[in-house]
């Protein structure tokens, strides 16, 4: 942790016990944000945004059965939105604004269209947008589980992440992501995922199921709040192709910004970008 604004905690849910973080600033500018991370991180993935934002305060918690949050077994969207909501009801001011990254977006519109009178406004960052196959064409190839699980150094996962992540990666950005992202065994152990690959396999076979409540588009077309969306211009998850039947299957038309240098991890490769456009979209949303 960087700051004595972080404070971190855990809540037991349905007899689970899930672990957060939550960037209190001295000086809050608008309303808080409960942000939910993609299923290759956890919590600490939006510790970079909440620092450079500085003013907005963040609950961020470890969804379930990632980084140190408890399994209880089961993936529905439903149930991922209601450990959110539950968490935010503890926590939380009666408003605030749901964030999610990649997987975790359509669980922001499911906390949205659940919590209507709470949420007001959501923000995507960066959202697994399916498109339609070609008649005829190939079937678009499936995101690869990360193998190994772990790694002696961190500059090893340092190559991992720079050989299998598209986009830029200046500078310091993918130290950092590591260090936030990763699990270490001690302060000289191996650097782990913040998940099991038995765990990420459930759920990668859950969303592609018949059983599968994880609709994007079915969710974004019944939300009325705000939306702010993020893609990464060289995002695999979030193509070119699929902005524009994204964005019309909301009634009303989201903010799109397009993040130029940026994969799937926006918030963290432009993280001075994307603080700036989501302060500003903060200010008018009440």
């Amino acid at each position: 942790m960087r700051s004595d604004c972080w404070h971190t905690g855990t809540e037991t849910i349905d007899g689970s016990r899930r672990f957060y973080r939550d960037w209190r600033p001295a000086h809050e500018t608008s309303l808080p944000g409960l942000a939910l991370h993609g299923s290759l991180s956890q919590s600490g993935s939006w510790i970079a945004l909440a620092e450079t934002a500085g003013s907005i305060r963040m609950l961020c918690p470890d969804q379930r059965g990632f980084g140190l949050s408890e399994d209880p077994g089961s993936d529905a969207c439903a149930e991922f939105a209601d450990d959110a909501i539950a968490l935010a009801q503890r926590l939380l001011p009666p408003r605030f604004v749901v964030m999610g990254h990649s997987f975790a977006c359509s669980i922001a519109l499911e906390v949205a269209l659940r919590a209507p009178d709470r949420v007001a406004a959501t923000v995507l960052v960066d959202p697994v947008v399916p498109i339609k196959k070609p008649v005829g064409g190939p079937a678009p190839a499936p995101v690869a589980i990360a193998k190994p699980e772990s790694f002696a150094s961190r500059e090893e996962a340092e190559r991992h992440f720079r050989e299998t992540e598209e986009g830029a990666w200046p500078g310091d950005t993918l130290r950092r992501f590591v260090e936030d992202i990763m699990l270490r065994d001690g302060e000289t152990g191996s650097w782990r995922f913040p998940y099991s690959s038995p765990r990420l396999r459930r759920l990668r076979a859950f969303t592609a199921s018949a059983e599968s409540d994880f609709d994007l588009l079915a969710k974004a077309q019944a939300v009325r709040c705000p939306v702010l969306v993020f893609r990464g211009a060289a995002s695999k998850r979030f193509l070119a192709a699929a902005e524009k039947p994204f964005l019309d299957a909301f009634a009303s038309e989201p903010k799109l910004v397009v993040c130029p240098a940026s994969g799937h991890f926006p918030a963290n490769t432009e993280v001075a970008l994307v603080a700036d456009v989501l302060k500003r979209f903060l200010v008018g949303v009440r």
